[in-house]
């Protein structure tokens, strides 16, 4: 849709000095973290008709009023670090920045949580944590520049939910302007996990409580596997030491890091634990129970000179991508078990092309980023195969049983298959209920219908591409 003028000079009579609708400001505002291709076009309206600075939750409940009046379709953003397209437009719009959301910070230290505004980067808040003795439970790795309200909208795993959960298990109080406009708190898990994953489709995070740990030193230790079914054998072994965090790498993504940060890795599978430790004899026993692991995997003890400097680049993947001219990005959730087949065939697919790097998210399970690189700029025919080949690849096969990341735009109609029929069913009558003009986030979660097509749904058109690709 085009924002219509009537619809305009609401918001500009409201919410005038924070609307934004200069062209270039717009581009910036059509894509997140992923490239997307120019072909998508035919399937999405992704460039707004404008963007709006939320600052407070009076302005979210104003936009939701005139965005209600005017049927005016908004999408939520924060800093737009992910990419599977749940902060870009699906049928133009306004995009709802709320990066500029007043800040607020207070720890309890008896119930050992933290009340925070949804703005929050989740490095300035583990500053600031650290500073009273505390720290969060786990968070992305692109803890530098997302914030608490984007991890929760996208289903947030990460760096510590090995031991301590994705982030549903650490949020103990939501605040929410729902699409009706009134501000709601919800405690029990039950509805909180409504939130977690939607992608701002039932309404707009204003306040989050989060449980927080003590600040516990980590130990780490590195080891590395000559093939990926060694590499599973180990993280089976591994997951059973109770570690904080798992963090592993393939040989191509090994041989980037050592020619873009300088170390002489051994070109193998590579992965480094972490452990929370307090006293001397737990590190000993983690050390004990840590080689017993590797060995019985048939693995290798990576050298201990290594690991501490590792840990310390495990924010930084990102930063190498800037070598290749062009790459395609998506991410996957896997179960541990026996995924050592689907390793190799995406090794075998794509021919030294495909990057590979692991976090451990449960004792069961870990998201697998994949990024695929190249030398050369892609046109957007290329890039969009691609993009549909890694997706039947990843999706597409019931044997492997791999689930999206998160729904987003790409995946959106993945819900059920990510958190259960059951779950997709309460989602469905809550967003029914807070929502019935669907102004909130369209195009995010269920699948919609093709513009163009509208009797076919983005998902099936999405699936038949892929298919018919290979």
């Amino acid at each position: 849709m085009t924002l219509k003028k009537k619809a305009r000079s609401r918001f500009v009579r409201f919410l005038g000095k924070q609307l934004r609708e200069d062209r270039t400001t717009l581009q910036i505002y059509s894509r997140d973290m992923a490239d997307l291709p120019s072909l998508v076009s035919i399937f999405f309206q992704n460039i707004p008709d404008g963007v709006i600075l939320a600052s407070s939750v009076k302005d979210i409940q104003t936009i939701y009023s005139v965005a209600n009046e005017t049927k005016t379709p908004i999408t939520q953003r924060a800093a737009g670090t992910a990419g599977l397209g749940g902060s870009i437009t699906y049928k133009k719009g306004l995009v709802i920045d709320t990066k500029g959301f007043e800040q607020h910070y207070l720890v309890n230290p008896l119930d050992q949580t933290v009340v925070v505004s949804p703005s929050y980067v989740f490095s300035d808040l583990q500053r600031k944590l650290k500073l009273e003795g505390f720290s969060l439970c786990s968070y992305p790795s692109s803890y530098h520049s997302a914030t608490i309200g984007g991890w929760i909208a996208h289903g947030g795993h990460g760096i510590g939910s090995a031991q301590y959960g994705g982030v549903l298990e650490q949020i103990v109080e939501i605040e929410v302007v729902l699409p009706t406009g009134h501000l709601v708190k919800y405690t029990e898990r039950d509805h909180i996990s409504l939130f977690v994953g939607s992608h701002g489709t039932l309404g707009t995070i204003t306040e989050v409580t989060l449980r927080v740990k003590f600040d516990i030193p980590l130990k780490h230790q590195g080891c590395t596997f000559d093939s990926p079914k060694e590499l599973i054998q180990g993280l089976e072994e591994i997951v059973r030491i109770f570690p904080y965090s798992v963090w592993f790498l393939n040989p191509e993504h090994v041989a980037l890091f050592n020619e873009t940060f300088g170390y002489n890795l051994p070109i193998r599978y590579v992965a480094i634990i972490s452990k929370e430790v307090n006293f001397e004899e737990e590190e000993l026993e983690f050390s004990r129970l840590f080689n017993n692991a590797v060995r019985n995997a048939g693995g290798q003890i990576l050298d201990r000179r290594y690991t501490e400097d590792i840990w310390q680049f495990r924010f930084k993947s990102f930063s190498m991508l800037k070598q290749c001219k062009d790459f395609v990005v998506s991410e996957v959730i896997l179960p541990i078990e026996a995924s050592d087949k689907y390793i190799r065939k995406l090794v075998s697919k794509f021919k030294g092309n495909i990057h590979l790097e692991g976090e451990v998210i449960s004792p069961t399970h870990y998201a697998l980023m994949m990024y695929l690189l190249y030398d050369e700029k892609l046109s957007s025919l290329k890039k969009t195969l691609l993009n549909l080949k890694l997706f039947n690849l990843t999706i597409g096969s019931k044997k492997v049983k791999g689930t999206p990341y998160s729904t987003g735009l790409w995946f959106s109609g993945y819900y059920g298959k990510i958190y259960g029929k059951d779950e997709l069913r309460r989602y469905k009558e809550f967003k029914k209920s807070v929502d019935p003009k669907n102004i909130s986030n369209p195009g995010k979660v269920l699948s919609p219908k093709l513009r163009f097509l509208p009797i076919v749904s983005l998902k099936f058109a999405v699936r038949l591409a892929s298919r018919l690709i290979l």
